[in-house]
């Protein structure tokens, strides 16, 4: 039984490793794609929205291969976003996510979703950029439209 366990661990390990070989791979090709630009991995970002009382927030924000964009509100914390993002001229991108929150009566039933386009600039270590959000009630009606700005810098592996 322990034999199997620690092989299972080994595969596992491997596995890891793998995983994170090919996202290694998967930057570097981003990398070339984007002509160096600079966009591809991972930002930390503070971020704000245009309404009144809006609090700043801090974001992860991650450009991967494949044109997929994800971000992660951590403080304070919130749902995941994951979309698409594509580039935009020399040093600009474009992207748009998406994120869903549970309904009031509790996981498994309608809530709103939110859907965020974003164009910003990448400046050697810098990003910044504007962000327009919608958010869409559990019919799929329009409930509140509002704009934000960002500003970031790479995170360092």
């Amino acid at each position: 039984m322990d034999e199997h366990v620690l092989n299972r661990r080994r595969v596992l390990l491997g596995t890891g490793a793998v995983a994170i070989g090919g996202v290694a791979g998967a930057s570097s090709a981003a990398a070339s794609s984007t002509g160096g630009s600079g966009i591809s991995g991972s930002w930390v970002v503070s971020r704000k929205d245009d309404t009144a009382g809006a609090v700043r927030t801090t974001t992860v924000v991650g450009f991967a291969a494949g044109s997929v964009l994800l971000s992660q509100d951590i403080s304070p914390a919130d749902s995941p976003l994951i979309g698409t993002w594509a580039r935009r001229g020399d040093n600009g991108f474009e992207a748009t996510v998406w994120t869903g929150q549970p309904g009031p009566a509790g996981p498994g039933k309608p809530g709103v979703t939110v859907r965020v386009h974003i164009r910003g600039t990448v400046s050697g270590d810098r990003i910044r950029g504007t962000y327009q959000f919608t958010i869409f009630d559990p019919s799929g009606a329009v409930s509140m439209r509002g704009t934000g700005s960002f500003t970031g810098r790479p995170i360092e592996a």
